[in-house]
């Protein structure tokens, strides 16, 4: 091959690794496509005064066009993975007699990147053998000579080299990551877990990967609690922008759907989201708040929070093969590590129990964030109206439909910080069947005599307490106290409506566990007994609830408030009086299964 060819070949290589058509150059340089044609094909050279802007455009020397040589660097970067600085022309003209010999460093390159991150250099180069890929780390010495080879070209995707630590210290994790890709994870989550930490190591360290595909070297460096995922059909490397997370396709939730209880029903939807199989009423009888009832003086709306007053959540862990974490009403110069407690749990694809997420202090489900988790998403119970509002055909608010829905994945922000945050922990082994039948059945002994506890009554103490509440005539003089009126009306309508939830729960739960008892007669006789006092109470109240929902009750006529509601009062003292009976009694039957398991 005459030198005129070799430069002709030279100019078609660069032209094409700098990504110029034939047109597109000839267009830049302002010469004719044939001429370019000319000079690649080798039968002229390009003319003086156009050299300099070639070379330009090439981004080499005029001499590394037209001088014999046989290395050729074609691309040079400095980089420590998130920075990347070209250096292909600098490091070209350092090629003397076919021989390329640096000592990698800011000085020598000519470059600075102010970072702890390891830098390195990444080199693309020629040689009579091919084109060949390598790098060398911060600190090393680099040797090239046209007799090198390095990784080749004709992969579509490899990891060449693997590194944890930071400029100070690294360490080589190469065996770690050929590990990793194995088995074909979708992403690496960088933390002491996969990538141990050197114990004197303050600093944050880095995982900085090495990888070639069918685009070339590329070198990305993800910082520890971050995640590199693979992108573009697992040829690509990227960094997961963990300013913002959704945990997509988390149900909604909402009151009239059989899930009466929001904490239960909010776990109901996470466990299911994480791919659990457990149903709501398995939920509420594991964990015992099917038999729950509790009640304050003052009519809060509180008293029907399965947590407030008593712990129904230990029970239910256990069950389901959890551990858990409750962060209870943390101080304001405590919540930046909460939150990010709250994002790592997110990126691991757990959703968050949270307390008085939107509108209200009931339990929800954080779902995501955004702006580097300074704003919360979120499933609650009081959703249902903006959604409704959101999905009418020819809404005028487009604009905050797209932001919901596509934006973000149909959540809702969060309107306040949270004061009670539950957390899902390592998963383990679940609970015998029996063992977890046996648990609940203390649950409703021990919750139905339970004492008051920061003023709420529990179980027994609950039911006289709210009897004793109803039968306060003063209470309900909707004349001279109408808000607190309203208000009682209000929480003891929503107590119903708990009272009806948790015993249908308590019902169904325990109807699927006699077959556990199937060998011994007595304790199958007791249990279902127990399935027929709860669904008794069930069905009265929820009888009752529907007659006061029937009732016209026109609170502005005092005349017609006056002769109606003390009528009613009297019949649900009635109706409680008889569940709390059928609640004792159904203790009493829970002592007698017990001594049959």
């Amino acid at each position: 091959m005459t030198e005129l060819e070799k430069t002709g070949k030279r100019i078609a290589l660069l032209r094409k690794e700098r990504g110029y058509t034939g047109a597109a150059l000839a267009e830049k340089l302002k010469v004719s496509p044939q001429a370019i044609s000319k000079w690649e094909n080798g039968k002229c050279l390009p003319e003086t005064v156009i050299l300099p802007s070639l070379a330009e455009a090439l981004d080499c020397s005029i001499d590394s066009l037209l001088c014999p040589r046989e290395l050729f660097i074609l691309e040079a970067v400095y980089t420590d993975g998130e920075t990347h600085i070209p250096v292909t022309r600098f490091l070209d003209d350092l090629v003397r007699d076919n021989t390329l010999t640096i000592y990698v460093n800011t000085t020598f390159v000519g470059a600075s990147l102010e970072s702890g991150r390891l830098k390195m250099l990444t080199v693309k180069f020629q040689t009579p053998e091919g084109i060949f890929f390598t790098h060398a780390l911060q600190n090393e010495p680099l040797f090239l000579n046209k007799k090198s080879v390095g990784f080749a070209d004709d992969e579509v995707f490899q990891i060449i080299g693997a590194y944890y630590g930071n400029e100070k210290k690294y360490s080589s994790v190469m065996q770690k990551m050929e590990h990793y890709e194995y088995f074909k994870w979708d992403k690496i989550v960088v933390n002491h877990e996969n990538f141990p930490s050197d114990t004197a190591s303050d600093d944050t360290e880095y995982l900085t990967l090495v990888y070639l595909n069918t685009d070339g070297i590329h070198t990305i460096s993800c910082p520890e609690n971050d995640t590199i995922y693979y992108g573009n059909h697992h040829t690509q490397l990227l960094l997961q922008d963990n300013s913002k997370h959704i945990l997509k396709d988390i149900m909604r939730l909402s009151w009239g759907k059989g899930m009466e209880c929001p904490w239960a029903g909010s776990l109901y939807a996470a466990l299911k989201y994480m791919g659990e199989d457990f149903t709501y009423p398995q939920i509420m009888g594991m964990s015992g708040a099917c038999y729950r009832v509790c009640f304050t003086e003052v009519w809060d709306y509180s008293c029907t929070d399965a947590l407030v007053a008593f712990d129904y959540a230990s029970p239910l862990y256990r069950a389901i093969g959890y551990s858990f974490h409750i962060v209870d009403r943390l101080e304001k110069q405590e919540r930046k590590n909460e939150r990010l407690a709250i994002m790592k749990d997110i990126q691991n694809g757990k959703p968050v129990l949270a307390i008085n997420l939107r509108v209200a202090p009931e339990w929800g489900i954080i779902t995501g964030y955004t702006d580097n988790g300074k704003r919360f998403l979120c499933r609650t119970y009081f959703d249902d109206e903006v959604f409704n509002e959101l999905e009418q055909e020819g809404s005028k608010n487009q604009k905050d439909r797209k932001l919901v829905f596509e934006d973000h994945a149909g959540y809702l922000f969060s309107d306040t910080w949270p004061f009670i945050i539950l957390h899902f922990g390592e998963k383990g082994d679940l609970s015998s069947p029996i063992i977890t039948l046996k648990a609940s059945l203390e649950m409703c002994i021990n919750s139905f005599y339970a004492e008051e506890c920061r003023g709420y009554h529990q179980g027994k103490g609950a039911y006289e307490a709210w009897i004793k509440g109803l039968s306060k005539e003063s209470d309900f003089d909707i004349e001279n106290d109408r808000e607190n009126v309203l208000r009682r009306l209000g929480v003891n309508d929503n107590m119903l409506c708990h009272l009806i939830d948790s015993r249908r729960a308590a019902a169904l739960y325990l109807r699927d566990n006699i077959a556990l008892l199937s060998e011994t007669e007595k304790g199958c006789e007791y249990l279902e007994k127990m399935v027929k006092n709860f669904e008794a109470i069930a069905h009265t109240v929820s009888e009752f609830r529907d007659k006061l929902s029937s009732c016209e009750v026109n609170y502005n006529t005092i005349h017609t408030f006056g002769v109606s509601t003390p009528t009613l009062r009297r019949e649900q003292i009635s109706l409680l009086k008889h569940a709390l009976v059928l609640d004792e009694e159904n203790c009493r039957l829970a002592e007698c299964v017990l001594k049959q398991i």
